[in-house]
């Protein structure tokens, strides 16, 4: 069908403003390859000489000491395996988030603490080793000690006290880390001391020590713990001293063995997995053998296609710039590789969760205005070599795709980082530095999503994304207008028990839970024989199903007898 004459003008103008953005319609073949830019300049007199840097280095290769060399590698690698795991006097493992009693449901010990009695004098005397990085291990989800919301640090309460007690529900690696007994980057081994049961722990004291702030909870609560210094063999995290080994062995492989670039890609795609379920991110302690060898052959298979599509090109440009292909491909890799720990230090390990505050702002800004202007960069060289055409066809339909996963109903969108990097790795395959950079940097991403994480799905059921966080059910309310010194009255089940299912109460009294299907909607205080002389904190869920739902947020009982503002409805 024809235009009217009167648009035609305008049809010629649009489509050539088109062309002028989209570039050429095919790409440009061969490719440029990238030229050297590191040089040294050498004055002797009047004479000046001037060589470049890869060319220099040319002439100190060992291409024959190369599967020695990886074999010596190799060796190493293991023994290092060896002194991380499996030496025979190292106490256990535990992990970051590991304390003797759970905190998630806050009901979860039950009455008095009582399912939770072995679970904290069973490992009385007992010795643990903790792992590197466990100060920067956070909740996910805020938790209330007391009248105090804590989110987004280590859970620790108390530790001010001249014996340095905690209450059970701490965990015990940032206990010690408070407690000055462990590194916080190397980790380290303690013994573990608990209080005998019911005999407890009143008042733990609230103390600042390497940058942990600890909680304060005066009540009186049933279990406690105190932990002492253990110095032994094979206690240290050798995360960093794997990572720095591994570093200059690739830097040495890459700059004076000169490996077929294939077999380099590989290097980097083994070791870097090996790196991370094993020292940098380790899903598990001490590693699950069975997990890593299922998630590899996927790994490898993500690989080869990678290199096919982006990496091939990328390097194979580089292969007589063995300098600078150490250094920026390096540099991407080993950010990459380590960006769990890296990007756990920014204000915006939540984002997606949380609102950020200001500082995480500046941070998200400044992250995104660098990815815009790096993305502007490589569009540009993709439309002066013909190639902006051919990724449009191919990533726009991702956008109605993207949308239409994000609307089905029950389940979340999850790009998750793996995923982000796969979708990057395709229009990183130009042999330039910024492809050689952010590629290596995303297979480092990659390799620590499917390493750490395995290979979640795009979609995610929302109810499965909760963890330990409130799951928005009915939450009962008390009531202020008729709750007086001596009584506590909430809402009635007689008007929901038959629509949810509810048959009774669970009631937290100082965070511990005091009554279990309590079938009242009144509590007469007198009876319990509070500890006078100190603020008390009560919490409330209904039953439903035999099973709590989700807890009402503290009121407080001041030591005086009288109720604060918060919490009532």
């Amino acid at each position: 069908m024809a235009l009217p004459p009167r648009l035609r003008p305008m049809y010629r103008r649009a489509r050539a403003l088109t062309q002028t953005i989209l570039g050429p319609s095919s790409p440009t073949s061969p490719l440029p390859l990238p030229q050297a830019s590191c040089s040294v300049s050498v004055t002797a007199g009047r004479r000046s000489h001037s060589t470049k840097l890869d060319g220099l280095s040319s002439r100190f290769v060992f291409p024959s000491g190369l599967y020695p060399f990886l074999v010596i590698w190799l060796t190493i690698v293991i023994l290092l395996i060896r002194q991380q795991y499996y030496l025979p006097s190292s106490p256990s493992m535990i992990s970051c988030t590991a304390s003797p009693w759970d905190d998630w449901p806050p009901d979860t010990c039950g009455v008095n603490g009582t399912d939770c009695v072995e679970d904290l004098t069973g490992i009385d005397g007992k010795e643990f080793r903790c792992m590197g990085g466990c100060k920067e291990t956070t909740l996910g989800n805020p938790r209330w000690i007391g009248d105090e919301k804590v989110d987004r640090v280590p859970l620790i309460v108390g530790g001010g006290d001249g014996q340095r007690t905690y209450r059970a529900d701490s965990w015990v690696c940032a206990s010690a880390i408070h407690s000055s007994l462990i590194s916080p980057t190397l980790g380290g081994c303690v013994t573990f001391h608990a209080l005998p049961y019911r005999f407890g722990f009143s008042d733990f004291v609230s103390s600042d020590s390497h940058g942990l702030q600890s909680t304060a909870f005066q009540p009186f609560y049933p279990g406690a713990f105190r932990l002492s210094s253990l110095p032994s063999t094979g206690c240290l995290d050798i995360h960093y001293i794997m990572t720095g080994f591994n570093a200059f062995c690739l830097s040495i492989t890459t700059v004076l063995l000169r490996p077929p670039q294939p077999l380099l890609f590989t290097i980097l795609l083994v070791m870097g997995y090996f790196q991370i379920v094993l020292f940098s991110d380790a899903p598990s302690y001490p590693p699950n053998w069975e997990q890593i060898f299922a998630r590899l052959v996927p790994v490898l298979v993500t690989g080869y296609w990678a290199w096919k599509i982006s990496f091939r090109t990328t390097m194979q440009g580089f292969k007589d710039l063995a300098l600078e292909q150490a250094f920026w491909q390096g540099a991407g890799y080993w950010i990459g590789i380590e960006s769990s720990t890296i990007f756990a230090r920014l204000p915006i390990s939540r984002l997606g969760y949380d609102a950020l505050d200001p500082a995480g702002v500046t941070a998200l800004t400044i992250i995104v205005v660098i990815v815009v202007i790096i993305a502007l960069v490589q569009a540009w060289e993709m439309r002066k070599l013909g190639f902006l055409r051919y990724y449009l066809i191919r990533y726009l339909p991702l956008v109605p795709i993207l949308i239409i996963l994000a609307f089905i109903p029950g389940y979340t969108l999850r790009v998750h980082h793996y995923l982000l990097a796969l979708i990057a790795i395709p229009v990183l395959s130009l042999p330039n530095r910024i492809s050689l950079f952010f590629q290596a940097f995303m297979l480092g991403l990659f390799l620590d999503g499917v390493g750490r994480w395995g290979w979640a799905g795009i979609i995610e059921q929302t109810a499965s994304l909760l963890g330990d966080a409130n799951a928005g059910t009915l939450v009962p309310i008390f009531f202020a207008n008729t709750t007086s010194s001596d009584l506590l009255q909430f809402s009635p089940i007689a008007d929901i028990d038959k629509v949810y299912n509810v048959s009774s109460y669970s009631m937290l009294i100082d965070d511990i839970q005091y009554f279990s299907n309590y079938p009242n909607d009144t509590l007469d205080l007198s009876s319990l024989y509070l500890a006078e002389g100190v603020n008390h904190y009560f919490r409330l869920a209904y039953i439903a199903n035999g099973s709590s739902l989700d807890f009402s947020d503290p009121v407080t009982r001041w030591s005086n007898g009288s109720w604060g503002d918060y919490g009532f409805g």
